[in-house]
This record gives C-alpha cells, structure tokens and sequence, in this order.
C-alpha cells in the first residue's frame, strides 16, 4: 500500500467550490464552499461514495468506501471545467476501477460514475453517486422527496436516519437539497436519469455527528453474474442555488420538462377529469343507491366523481387477480350513476396474484402465475401480507408479479378491458403502481437483468401502453401515489398520503400543470379530528389536488363542514387556476394566531401536525397569465397576517370571505382575516 500522500483538488464552478482530498489510499470531500459569501457549507472531511459487492460462491458481502483501501488513486484535471477521479486496486474489490468524471459549468457540477468488475468472482450490487454532506446547524434545512415534499432544520436532536425506495411513495422524485435560511443558499443534489433506473434516496446524521449526509444509492443490474462492469444511470447534478425549497423544486422541474420521458403524454387528460373538483370514496356500500350521490353532491355544490372500492366478488387483498364477476348491486350502482352523469372509477391491484387465489385453493397461481412473480437468487418469491385473512386466520400470502411478464402484462389488459368494456366505468384505479417500491428481481428465466437497472419501470410502462392502445375514448387511468416515472399513461395520482407534518408543495410546483392529484386520507385523523381537517382542507385547496376522496358517512359527520365546503365550491368557481395553471411560489406568511398543534393524525410522524392557523398559495392561470394570491385562516379566530410574495406590487380587490383592498407594496402585505375565512385576489 503507497504512504498516505495528501494533495488537495479544488473544483471551482460559478459560486460553488468543492474540494477533494486525495492520499494514497483514497479520495475525500473534504469541503465544500459558497464562495458568494464566504461561507463554508462542509467543513470537516467525509466519503465520497461507498459501494457493495457479493461474493458468488460464499454469498458474502463485501463494503467499501472511497476514503480507504486503494493502492491507485488519481485526480485527473483535463482543464477547469472537467476533472477525473479514479481508484482501482482495492484489496477487498480485486478487479474493479472506479472512474468518476466531474464537469463544471455555471454554479453546477455534473458528476458520472463508471465502474469495472474484471474479477469474475464478485459481483457488484450497490453504489452511491457521489454523496453531498454538509454541515449541520438550526437555520441549515433539508429537503426531503417524501410525497408531495418535507423541510426539516438538519440539527433536529437525535439526529435523522431515512433511506426511501425511487420510485415509491416515499420518493415521488429524484432529489434531495439543503440550504441555510439566513443567506438564503443551498445546493440542489438531484439524480437527472430520464429512464428511469430504481434507487435509494438517503438522508442521515448521527446524533453525535456535526456533518448531515444527502445520498441516492443505486442497486447495480446483473448481479447474478461476476465481472458486472457497467455506468451509473443518469447524471448526478450538484448546484448551488439561491432560495428554499421551492428554487430547488425549480431545478429540477427545468430538467423534467426538458429531458424526462415520462412528460410525453400518451394521451391527453380527459376534459372531465381534468376539470374534476372533488371525489367520493365508496365501499361497503349496502343499501346505497345512486341518488345518494346526487344528494350529496347537491348538498356539496360541486359535481363529483366516484371511486369505487369491494365491487368484486372476492374479498379484498384475497384471490387476486380474480375479480370477475361484479356484485350485481354494484353493477346496478355504477349503471344508475352513469344514467345520473355522475362519473365512476374502481379499483384493481396492479402488482400482486394470490398464492391461494381462490379460498384455500392453488387455483392457477403455480398454474399461471409463479413462473412470473418476482424473486430472490435462489428461487424464494417475494411476497407481501396485509390484513386480510384466509378462512383457517392465516395471513392471505400475495405474490409481487414481475411487471416484464407477458402474462402479468396481459392479466392486467383482460381485467381494465372488461370493466371498459363490459361494465362501463370511467376510469380504472390501478392500486400500487406508483407507491410500492421494485424489486431486485433476479429470476434468470424473466426478461430483464438481474437486480436494480431501469427494467422495473420501463416494464410498468410498457404495461400500461398496453392497456391505454385500446382504451375507449374518454376512459383513463390513475395509480396510488405519487411517484413521477408513470405520468406518461396515468392522468392523476391518488395523493391520499398527503397528511404529513412539515410538507410543502414541490411536487404540484413542478407538475401541477401536467398532472392531476386528487383526494386526502381523511380517515387517518382520529375521532374526526378538526385542527387536522381544517389543516388538510386548506392544503388540499392550495395544493391544488381535486378536493375530498371523502365516505359520505364521514362526509355526513364532518367537523367544520361549512368551511370544508367552503373550500369545494371555491376550488370549483377557480379551478382553471388549478387544472390549467402553474404553482408559482407560496407566499411566505407569519400569523399571530394559536399554531394548528393536534397528536391525532395516526398517518404523520409521530400523529403530531403542526402547522400555522394561515396558508396561502399563488398560482398562475396558462391562457392569460392572471395570478391568484389565496389565503385561508384555518384557526377558530380572527387572524392578523404579514406577507412575503411575489405577487406584483398593486392594490387589488379582495374576494371571498374578506371586502376591501389588499395593497402589495414592495412585495409585502398585510390582512385581518376572520375565523375559518378564505381571501383572494386575481392579479
């Protein structure tokens, strides 16, 4: 092994400069700088990467780092604008060279990684992109992907440890970001892989640790097999950035539009889905009749659609993918509410078949299904359980189908077809697809590589280009959650787990214009809890998601539901904003009302939400440019409020629960808003 020799390597780009410690047995961040201001953003040495591999013949894992363990290291500057990383030699990695290219352009750093594996005794299963770590303090926050997006201070005690699976429902997006909320800088760390290829999207400080580490991970493909050479997907942005949360979501929303293969729409949204203001959700639903419905939208103000849960006759999570035949008073319900124009959407699983598919019966699962589920190297299936119950009590066992099989492909087709088709149904909810992680599938019989790679998602889109062909006109379909690859052949995203503390809303703020969110997980506040209703009810309308996803048994014992329908009737009255506009960013607001404190939302960390009585929103209308500012008081008392916004300087006419003038004056404001009240003004 050489002696430890020291040489440090500055990459100065724009205002970021990182610099990389070399020695001889290793490569370091060893710090990173906003050269604006003179401020260190890292100041202590950290990896730069680590990586995993397995031994074929014993199975055994192998780990690694960037900082230890190679006889070769080289730091290659081509010129100011590109630098080359490479490490080989490693005792524990025999065979394999680490290439790492740095371009430098702007305040932005375009890192690629390649590896060799000539040892055909090893195979590499796991490897960072090059991690970003900074230093934490109180003002120091993080942006995490983690549904529509959370903001957190990195100096949180105890520290913060949070590996999320992209795509899933704990990833809807590809990038993490810090910045300090005195200079109001930060740097975006975003992964711009237009397939894409599954990852891990990381986050973590030790509670002792002065350093906050930002990483995405990805499992390597062909990891049956030695000698797995191959590139990390994508390239790995770093760039500083002025701003918050909202400038970061900017980035990356650029990149998306401009590069991204999911924003090739297959097929336009449909008129009545896209203008949709609210939804229903029914299930066990004895007795109750289409004019039901109609009553309670009647009550509501608003139109709305219905989704359809149990009208199958097999149980639920029980002897998928057996649906057929259709209860017949469900039959008769979707029917009586197409005569009523009221429109219908029903459920179906996109990932999982039974491994006793009907009752206690193996009926066509080793039959059909077993040579396409996915599974571990030798052969075991992975399999998932929920609630529900075979007859003798024992957990029903569902199998994760494989999504690059033909029959699951085809499974999939016959089911959304018939109820097309035979049952008439608007739109079909395929449950999962974009909320359940992939799997490291390395069934040697199936047609994609082993492991990671971008085979799991081409796959789930190939299957719904299937289903979408033979579509019937103005039939559409949605998936649960929010994860973005699948946009191309989905016209909404079920946002039902939208219910945490510390959200904001990147996601609408790069896709609010080209995809549509609907429904709120009501059911998850506990005892019909108010402050978190009133909370919800007002992001759900500034978020711009298609409001409820409600039971009308809830809906008929509803705390607050004058100001919940309040809320309904206004997303109805301005929804082009919504359904054809743009989130611009969020005004920034400071109340002197009692904090939206409640420990009963069992879905947020904790239970615990904790929100300002006031929020507010700005959106920009695409067919004349007219913005809307939006304010809504959720307290139970009158509320004097400071704003921060964009918004142009003016005096404007107050709408809604508020008459008068609101004056925007070097893009500050101030209003008294009453209890439980709504303001606007259009720009």
């Amino acid at each position: 092994m050489k002696p430890a020799e020291t040489k440090d390597f500055r990459l100065v780009t724009g205002g970021l400069s990182v610099t990389l410690s070399k020695t001889g047995t290793g490569i370091s961040l060893k710090s990173i700088k906003d050269t604006r201001n003179s401020k260190k953003l890292l100041s202590e040495p950290r990896v730069l990467f680590t990586m995993k591999a397995v031994v074929l013949a014993t199975n055994e894992t192998i780990s690694a780092d960037s900082q230890t363990g190679w006889n070769f290291v080289d730091v290659i500057k081509a010129s100011d604008k590109l630098y080359t990383i490479i490490l080989s030699g490693n005792e524990k990695l025999s065979g394999v060279t680490v290439t790492i290219t740095a371009s430098l352009e702007g305040n932005r750093i375009t890192w690629k990684i390649s590896l060799v594996n000539d040892n055909s005794e090893i195979s590499l299963t796991e490897c960072d992109y090059p991690i970003l770590s900074f230093d934490s303090k109180t003002d120091n926050m993080f942006f995490s992907p983690y549904g529509c997006g959370e903001i957190y201070s990195s100096a949180k005690e105890g520290g913060f440890l949070s590996e999320q699976n992209y795509p899933s429902y704990g990833a809807s997006m590809q990038y993490l970001a810090f910045w300090n909320e005195k200079s109001r800088r930060g740097i975006y760390c975003g992964l711009h892989d237009p397939a894409p290829a599954y990852k891990k999207i990381h986050y973590s400080r030790k509670a002792d640790e002065k350093a906050f580490t930002l990483k995405i991970v990805l499992p390597l493909t062909n990891t049956d097999i030695g000698a797995n050479s191959q590139e990390l997907y994508g390239k790995c942005v770093w760039e500083l950035f002025d701003g918050d949360w909202y400038d970061a979501a900017l980035i990356y929303r650029d990149w998306v539009w401009n590069e991204a293969r999911w924003m090739t729409r297959y097929k336009p949204l449909p008129e009545w889905m896209k203008k949709n203001n609210h939804w229903w959700l029914l299930h066990n639903m004895d007795g109750f009749k289409a004019e039901d419905v109609a009553e309670l939208n009647k009550d509501l103000g608003v139109d709305s659609a219905t989704h359809i849960y149990y009208w199958h006759q097999i149980p639920f999570d029980n002897d998928y993918p057996h649906y057929f035949p259709l209860k017949q008073e469900y039959f008769d319900l979707i029917q009586d509410l197409k005569k009523l124009g009221i429109r219908t959407m029903t459920y179906i699983n996109g990932r999982l078949w039974d491994t006793k598919d009907r009752g206690m019966e193996d009926w066509q699962f080793s039959s059909v299904a077993k040579p396409y589920t996915t599974k571990e190297k030798d052969g075991t299936m992975f399999i998932e359980k929920y609630n529900s119950e075979e007859a003798d009590g024992s957990k029903v066992e569902l199998s994760i189908m494989c999504p690059s099989s033909a029959v699951w492909q085809e499974k999939v087709k016959e089911i959304v077809d018939r109820l097309f088709n035979e049952v008439g149904v608007d739109a079909v909810y395929i449950d999962q697809i974009a909320a359940a992680k992939p799997n490291l599938c390395q069934d040697k019989t199936h047609n994609h590589p082993a492991g990671g790679g971008t085979w799991w998602c081409d796959s789930y889109n190939n299957l719904l280009d299937h289903v979408v062909r033979t579509m019937p006109e103005n039939c559409t379909l949605t998936t649960e959650c929010t994860a973005d690859p699948f946009m191309k052949y989905m016209s909404a995203y079920l946002s039902w787990l939208w219910v945490k503390n510390s959200q904001v809303p990147a996601f609408p703020a790069i896709y609010s214009d080209y995809m549509a969110t609907f429904g709120i997980c009501y059911s998850s506040f506990k005892d019909n809890d108010g402050v978190c209703m009133r909370v919800y009810f007002a992001q759900s309308l500034l978020y711009g998601e298609q409001m409820g996803w409600m039971r009308p048994e809830q809906y008929k014992e509803l705390p607050f539901k004058g100001f919940y329908k309040k809320l309904v009737r206004l997303r109805a009255k301005l929804g082009e904003y919504f359904y054809d506009g743009r989130m611009l960013r969020p005004p920034y607001l400071k109340d002197n009302a009692p904090r939206m404190y409640s420990t009963n939302a069992t879905e947020a960390y904790g239970g615990i939400i904790d929100y300002a009585a006031v929020q507010g929103g700005l959106w920009q209308r695409k067919r004349d440019d007219k913005q809307l500012l939006l304010l809504i008081n959720t307290q139970e008392c009158e509320t004097v409020t400071q704003i921060t916004t964009d918004a142009p300087d003016g005096t404007y006419d107050l709408n809604s629960d508020v008459s008068g003038k609101l004056i925007i004056k070097e893009g500050r404001a101030n209003i008294t808003l009453p209890a439980l009240s709504v303001a606007y003004i259009e720009i």
